[in-house]
């Protein structure tokens, strides 16, 4: 048996690996029949045509026929049994086998993983490089890019089943390839995709070269993000300070710090709260539990919508799940559009953002459990879930990979949703905060009913405003009354109430799950009857016992 080397060894092919010292290694994961086998062979016959040695270690045959480039090179074949049984004992095998194949003259090492296990347990047997020998494959090997590869006409239907470990592959993947997939469908599924692994590379299967080159881009360093975005933020400050002066772009930036500062501890409650039911939770045993009967159903929803204090990432889901289940319609949505809006968590964040005024509060709390109701009421004679489900799954899965049963235990996996959903809705409170400090500092000129005499105009401009800017309703409320000084009243309660029930991101989420006829009804008729309501009750003179 031959010694193991004292990393970092020097390599002879220094061109080949932007890591350098290590051997890099590219995995390909996917389900089964995804056409991984066939990818790879592709890759191998392109690397051997260019004079590169690599090595291949299969943990999936697949169902086709060998194919003949990695045949050449004599893989390892691992089981998924003895991955999950005993994975040091799968580690041992790999690193003799690339003991054996001598590491010095290995270029590359490209894994085919199994479509059913979890991306971490791929990291367990690729660990990180370690400047002290440990005996594993992290004494030469570096872990570079992972590539998913999805089958266009199967892909919504697997992640609409049992697809938590596909789900995990997808959002911890550094770039997917997509076959079978035309021009529209091509486009339809990249979004969807981003959905769940925001921003990431969408490519075709007959793009070789530019899967090669996906394959060789270095992968940027943790902080490059950080770095860059305040080298940005930097450059369009003293830019803005030259336009604008001094003392305006000053006054926004310390705004917009200030509304950070207090709607960040509540965001992070919310998302800390909502996690835990998304993990500790099951949606299933909320579907089960809920009445079937109409008039049930609807305290049921708005008790549960009391209880829980969910995010759009938690009740999209159990929406999903409740009709599947045969809940009535109207009452799946009365839950939809109540949870966001009367959960503690609100009233607390919306208690403290307008100076401890519980009127505020329950005018808040009121109006939203009555807008529920009635958008509710709008959908007692809808037909049954066959003619609003699509069958997809995008729309009911987060793209932290929480659904996946991955042995690591609840706790990493709340973890690891809570950091995702924080990230997520944190970027719609950076937009927010931004565009408030922008219509204080700027829009001095603007006086309470300055948009327009009247509410009407206020009301649905900031209605359309708590649609685009798509904030968390745990931190909303900070937002909104950062408006107080350009708005009345009644266009502040229209934001908090509506706001939660649908804007942007809870329209993606829902596409992926139902019909668009049915999104855009929900859609529209949150809007309408929020906006009547909110309209009605401030023409009345609500807003004079709010005073």
């Amino acid at each position: 048996m031959k010694q193991p080397f004292s990393p970092p060894f020097v390599r002879r092919r220094e061109a080949v690996s932007p890591q350098g010292d290590y051997i890099p290694v590219f995995a390909i994961t996917g389900f089964l029949d995804a056409g991984k086998t066939t990818l790879l062979n592709s890759l191998i016959q392109s690397r051997l045509r260019e004079g590169i040695n690599p090595r291949c270690i299969l943990f999936e045959e697949g169902e086709e026929d060998p194919a003949p480039y990695v045949e050449e090179l004599k893989p390892l074949r691992l089981s998924i049994r003895e991955v999950q049984r005993n994975p040091e004992a799968a580690s041992k095998k790999i690193y003799q086998y690339l003991l054996e194949q001598d590491p010095e003259q290995i270029d590359e090492i490209w894994v085919e993983w199994n479509g059913m296990l979890p991306i971490r347990d791929l990291q367990t047997l690729f660990p990180a490089p370690s400047r002290q020998v440990t005996m594993t494959t992290g004494d030469f090997c570096r872990l570079q890019k992972i590539l998913h590869v999805g089958d266009g006409e199967a892909l919504e239907r697997l992640l609409g089943g049992a697809g938590a470990a596909l789900t995990d592959q997808i959002s911890g993947c550094d770039f997917i390839v997509l076959r079978n997939a035309r021009d529209k469908e091509f486009r339809r599924l990249r979004q969807l995709l981003r959905g769940l692994n925001p921003g990431v590379p969408v490519l075709r299967s007959d793009w070789l070269r530019d899967i090669e080159k996906a394959l060789q881009k270095p992968r940027p360093a943790p902080n490059t993000f950080f770095l860059l975005s305040l080298v940005y933020f930097c450059v369009a400050y003293l830019l803005l300070r030259l336009v604008l002066g001094g003392t305006r772009v000053d006054g926004v930036v310390n705004v917009f710090l200030g509304i950070l500062l207090q709607a960040v501890p509540f965001l992070l409650i919310g998302v800390l709260l909502s996690s835990a039911i998304q993990v500790f939770i099951s949606d299933k045993l909320i579907a089960e539990k809920f009445p079937k009967h109409p008039a049930g159903g609807f305290l049921f929803a708005l008790l549960a919508g009391f209880c829980l204090p969910v995010c759009d990432c938690t009740s999209i889901p159990v929406f999903r799940s409740i009709v599947r289940k045969g809940v009535p319609l109207s009452a799946a949505v009365t839950f939809l559009s109540a949870a966001p809006v009367i959960n503690p968590v609100v009233m607390l964040s919306t208690w403290y953002a307008f100076g401890g005024n519980w009127q505020i509060v329950a005018c808040r709390v009121g109006l939203g459990l009555f807008c529920a109701v009635l958008i509710g009421l709008t959908f007692s004679g809808a037909k049954f879930k066959s003619d609003v489900l699509t069958g997809g799954g995008l729309g009911a899965l987060c793209g932290c990979g929480c659904a996946a049963d991955t042995g690591a235990g609840k706790l990493e996996s709340f973890m690891l949703h809570a950091q995702s959903e924080f990230f997520s809705v944190g970027k719609y409170l950076l937009l927010g905060a931004f565009v408030s400090a922008l219509f204080q500092t700027m829009g001095a000129g603007l006086s309470r009913t300055g948009a327009g005499e009247g509410l009407l105009l206020p009301l649905l401009l900031m209605m359309a405003m708590a649609f685009l800017f798509s904030l968390c309703s745990s931190s909303d409320a900070v937002v909104a009354r950062s408006f107080a000084a350009q708005f009345p009243m009644g266009a502040l309660m229209g934001f908090l109430v509506f706001g939660p029930m649908m804007d942007v991101k809870n329209v993606l989420m829902l596409s992926g799950s139902f019909s668009k006829r049915f999104v855009l009804r929900l859609a529209f008729t949150m809007f309408a009857v929020c906006g009547a309501v909110v309209f009605a009750a401030f023409s009345l003179g609500l807003g004079e016992v709010l005073v």
